[in-house]
This record gives structure tokens, sequence and C-alpha cells, in this order.
């Protein structure tokens, strides 16, 4: 009796794995599994391959949000000062005064660039990282062989791509700075003028003229201080043991 139950037993062990429904799960992944962490993996590689950006263009869209609601609250606190009704915040985004900021900033930021990368082609700053070597200048035969095979807009696209963004967020700046500045003459009561009469007024000017210089004044102590220090690991910064004398070694 033992020896038939034992056979039982083992008899009913067999049938069950011959069974299909009873088939034990495999071992590893399955495909799917094996899918989602390549598409895991994938846009790691997109997340950390874009990060620079991706970080630069969050942090505008924080200060931007941020400009918005200060902003808002400071026109608030001007109507209120002339004793005009108060406007809500998605009514603020469509005012002068808001758009005004925005398009005030971004073309001195692209006149900026712009600047720096068509200067940077003709002349140059000893020991500094994004300068031409005045002792490693371009031959004749080099700069044909280059016009020979890209097109002069593409050989200039880059400051081509700075300028018409310059010349966009000017004309925005612009007409939006008419705008606002018409309000500020309505709580004055005061008549409103053209955009040509603001084009050439000392109001337009000098706030422009106010953005520049900072730039400028940016740019250019960015210049000089890269000469003499560094950066560590950043790619805007001349390697840690170059000397001060080195020029053009950024991204090398």
């Amino acid at each position: 009796m033992p020896d038939s139950s034992n056979r039982e037993r083992q008899h009913g062990r067999a049938a069950s794995v011959d069974r299909p429904g009873k088939l034990a799960r495999p071992h590893g992944d399955s495909h799917l599994e094996r899918e989602n962490r390549s598409r895991m993996q994938r846009l790691t590689h997109v997340i950390v391959d874009n990060s620079l950006t991706i970080v630069l263009f969050a942090l505008f869209v924080v200060c931007i949000f941020a400009q918005s609601f200060a902003g808002w609250r400071l026109q608030n606190v001007t109507l209120a000062a002339h004793g005009q009704a108060l406007i809500g915040y998605w009514r603020n985004l469509y005012t002068g005064n808001f758009l005004e900021g925005l398009a005030s900033n971004w073309q001195a930021a692209f006149l900026q660039l712009a600047s720096l990368i068509v200067f940077s082609g003709f002349l140059y700053q000893r020991g500094a990282p994004h300068s031409r070597d005045p002792l490693k200048v371009k031959s004749r035969q080099t700069q044909r062989e280059e016009a020979g095979r890209f097109t002069w807009c593409y050989r200039h696209s880059l400051f081509l791509a700075f300028l018409l963004l310059f010349v966009l967020s000017l004309a925005l700046h612009v007409v939006v700075g008419g705008k606002a500045y018409n309000e500020e003459r309505a709580l004055a009561g005061q008549p409103p003028i053209s955009i040509a009469a603001f084009l050439i007024s000392a109001k337009f000017w000098s706030s422009t003229l106010q953005t520049w210089q900072a730039e400028y004044l940016a740019i250019a102590v960015f210049v000089v201080l890269s000469i003499f220090l560094r950066q560590q690991d950043s790619a805007e910064s001349k390697p840690v043991e170059s000397s001060d004398h080195t020029t053009g070694e950024a991204n090398k």
C-alpha cells in the first residue's frame, strides 16, 4: 500500500507538470518589462543629454511667472494710487507694462549674444577661453575651402538667428512699449502718442540703452574674468591647469 500511494503522488506531480495551464512562470524579464526598461533608459539619456537646456528653460519659466505675479501686484498699487479699478492677474498679462518688461530684456539679451558672436569672428582677447588665438589665424586657403563647401547663410547662421531674434524682440518692444507708455499717460490725463513718436522719444531710448549697457557690461566682465579665473568642469571656463595666456581653450 505505501508503494502504491507513492506512485500515485509521483504520477500526480508528473501530470501537473504536463498540463499547459500549470506551467511555472519562466525566469527573467518579460518582453513588456524589457520594453519599459529600454524606454526609461532612452528617456534618461534624453534628459541627461539636454539637461542644461532643460534647467535653463525651467528657470526661465519660474522667473517669468514670478515676474508676472510681482508685476501684477505693482500694477494694482499704481492703479489704486490713481483711483482706478484694480485688474485681475490674467488681464495683467495683456497690459503694456508686463509685455514691455519682457520685450525690453529679451532684445537686450539677444543683442548681447549677437554682438559676441560676430565680434569674436575678427576681434581677439588674449587669454580668454571664447576668443580665437591671434597667433593661429585661419589661412585664406582654409577660408576658401569652407566657402566652397558651405553656403554663406550656413556659415553665418548662428549670428543671423540671434540677429533675427533681436529684430523681432526690438519690434515687439517698440509696439508694447508704446502701449505701456500710453497707459502711463492715460493715468496722468495726457493724450496718447503714436508708435513713431514713441520710437524717437526719450522714454524709449532711456529704457532701451539702460538694458544695452547692462548686457555689454556683463559680457565684457565675463570675458576679462575668464582670463584669470577658472570654474572646474565648466565648458565656459578654461581648464584649471591652463595658464592665463592660453587663448581659446574652452570646450577643448
